[in-house]
């Protein structure tokens, strides 16, 4: 994870807890590894469902893709997937169950926000979705009825509602999803910590977990200062798997993001850009997605080509891309340039997945972590803890699903970029 000028999110978020490393030998109903949302969710769900915790973290809450994202609460999935391929990809019941935990992720987060008081920036302004083509916006109107069959509250925008609600006259019409908006990460990570702790989570930061072993009935963890023995674990690392457990690394495509965080700009363009606060990203391959932080900046991101020099060709390219889509836009400057690596699956569905007896790791977010993990750790806490069934769960628990000459899976994206890039472009000069 490298930053050039720190990661914005640093600079705003709320002071971290104070949480030591591990130290000595302990004993728990469930561990937890991975200090990021999906981890963080789980484990203050599995302690308010009964069982005693412990959650460790290589760094500090919030250190991986969770904190380093663009603080999207998207309830959706991605939009190549809506609800016909939802269900063509999982079957019923569980595409149902899925389709119903997304649609109400949005609500899961701002929940805890408010349960726990937190103090994290937020804008509840509902979640923007525009075409980004004629033929882009007929499908997302042809999905209307399904989503809300699901229960999404979404509504459909013409392209002149669109315009009075983004000011980017390139965009199509679209969706709303009433229940997203945006978040400062950093500050939802760390006090979902907060939260763990509160509740009764032993939360160990700068405590990477070095080995894990089964040991008779037991799982055994062990960290740089100490050792934690659970009959289950959960693995919440998503990318940041490393070579703790290769079979759930096996399972994903490393996809490396760049941000791009602008100088504080004029009110009249934040009046102008976007006046709502409600975020936005289109259906482009390559989305565009735009937002505005708590300090007047507007934030964009993506992928870049792997050449030397990213961090300077994500300055170029994404303020280059902002120009192209704000009219009259002023001088810009990329005051913040920072990276993360999200974890993707060849469906861009996530997984939970049974590794052994006790073992699961759930991996996959595609991109839309912020909600999504949220709402799955909520499932996940009861599960663990025995208070349900895992025929309850959203998604089914299988095996590790390998991809394909995995150890060069991370070039897959790379491949992906210019191809997509291409056919965005191509999307757009035909309508």
């Amino acid at each position: 994870m490298s930053e050039e000028n720190g990661a914005l999110w640093t600079h705003l978020a709320a002071p971290a807890p104070d949480l030591s490393p591990l130290q000595g030998a302990r004993n728990a109903d469930l561990l937890v590894i991975g200090g990021g949302f999906l981890g963080l969710s789980s484990a203050l769900h599995a302690a308010e469902a009964g069982l005693s915790v412990v959650l460790i973290e290589a760094q500090g809450p919030g250190f991986g893709a969770s904190g380093r994202n663009t603080g999207f609460v998207v309830p959706s999935l991605k939009s190549a997937l809506g609800p016909a391929e939802v269900e063509a990809a999982l079957g019923q019941p569980h595409s149902e169950r899925l389709l119903r935990l997304v649609a109400g992720s949005g609500d899961a987060v701002f929940g805890l926000i408010d349960r726990f008081g937190m103090d994290v920036a937020t804008a509840r302004n509902g979640w923007l979705q525009p075409g980004h083509s004629a033929q882009a916006e007929a499908m997302l109107k042809g999905r209307l009825p399904a989503l809300r069959a699901a229960g999404v509250a979404v509504d459909f925008l013409d392209r002149n509602e669109m315009l009075a609600l983004t000011g980017l006259p390139a965009l199509h019409g679209g969706l709303r999803v009433a229940s997203g908006g945006q978040i400062n990460p950093l500050s939802y990570a760390r006090e979902l910590a907060r939260a763990c702790v509160s509740t009764g989570v032993a939360l160990h930061c700068d405590s990477p977990a070095l080995r894990l072993e089964r040991q008779g009935g037991q799982w055994r963890a062990e960290t740089p200062g100490g050792s934690v023995t659970a009959p289950r674990v959960l693995l919440a690392t998503n990318a940041m798997i490393g070579g703790l457990e290769p079979r759930m690394r096996d399972t994903i495509v490393p996809v490396k993001v760049y941000q791009v965080a602008t100088q504080p700009l004029p009110t009249a363009l934040r009046q102008r850009i976007l006046p709502a606060c409600a975020p936005v990203a289109d259906t482009r391959r390559h989305t565009f997605a735009l937002r505005w932080t708590e300090d007047n900046r507007l934030i964009t991101g993506g992928m870049v080509a792997p050449l030397p020099g990213r961090h300077g060709l994500a300055r170029r390219g994404f303020l280059a891309r902002l120009r192209a889509f704000i009219p009259d836009c002023p001088p810009l400057r990329a005051e913040h340039v920072w990276t993360g690596t999200i974890a993707a699956t060849l469906d861009a569905l996530p997984r939970v997945t049974e590794l052994a007896p006790g073992l699961v790791g759930v991996i996959g977010c595609n991109g839309r972590g912020v909600a999504l993990t949220t709402a799955l750790g909520r499932d996940l806490g009861p599960w663990l803890a025995g208070a349900s069934d895992a025929e309850a769960l959203p998604l089914q628990v299988t095996p590790p699903r390998p991809i394909p000459m995995a150890r060069l899976s991370g070039l897959g994206p790379h491949l992906w970029l210019p191809w997509s890039s291409l056919r965005d472009r191509l999307d757009s000069r035909s309508t």
